[in-house]
């Protein structure tokens, strides 16, 4: 939980710092977070979750960066929660075996995730745009093998189920956010 809270505060402070410098980023897009989320989103809850995300972002941030780093944040602080999740159920001992394996992976998985997103976070933070899309794939490669792992296990109406499709949702706006900077 703590390293979930110094990655909020480090976008946080890498989204107030690129906004008080203006276009640190040199040939960043600025927008609207409507539009943004617009551009973000496929579909209305897509754009709803993208919008609740990015108002939460300190006001005058109005660049791509800005957003996709709020975006990464808070897909880490929503995959702490799931591996936190996890490691709950995996205390419960009236887990079948099949679910015990499927949770310890995902707890596994969400690690993976929490690293590939972090060097994300941090890679626009410094406005370090090539490789993104690698350190993205990964990032929803891991929750997707938690997500297959769970459903494989008959796990999809357990309560970390849920949270593992709101962090797959959380990690695609934010790449979504970041792909125009992708080039």
């Amino acid at each position: 939980m703590k390293s979930a809270v110094v990655l909020i505060l480090a976008a946080a402070l890498a989204a107030a710092s690129l906004s008080v410098t203006g276009d640190a980023c040199g040939g960043v897009p600025s927008m609207p977070i409507d539009a943004a989320c617009r551009a973000a989103s496929p579909g209305p809850a897509m754009y709803s979750l993208c919008m609740s995300i990015l108002q939460s972002l300190p006001p005058g941030s109005s660049d791509l960066a800005t957003y996709a780093i709020g975006a990464a944040g808070a897909a880490a602080l929503s995959g702490d929660s799931a591996a936190d999740a996890g490691r709950r159920m995996l205390g419960d001992g009236s887990l079948p075996g099949d679910l015990r394996d499927a949770c310890s992976g995902c707890v596994s998985d969400f690690g993976n995730a929490r690293q590939a997103i972090s060097g994300v976070a941090d890679q626009l933070g410094r406005c370090a745009f090539a490789g993104l899309r690698q350190g993205f794939m990964d990032a929803l490669a891991a929750v997707e093998d938690c997500t297959s792992k769970l459903a494989l296990a008959g796990g999809e109406s357990t309560p970390l189920y849920g949270m593992v499709v709101g962090n797959r949702d959380r990690t695609v706006i934010a790449f979504r956010l970041a792909t125009p900077l992708m080039g």
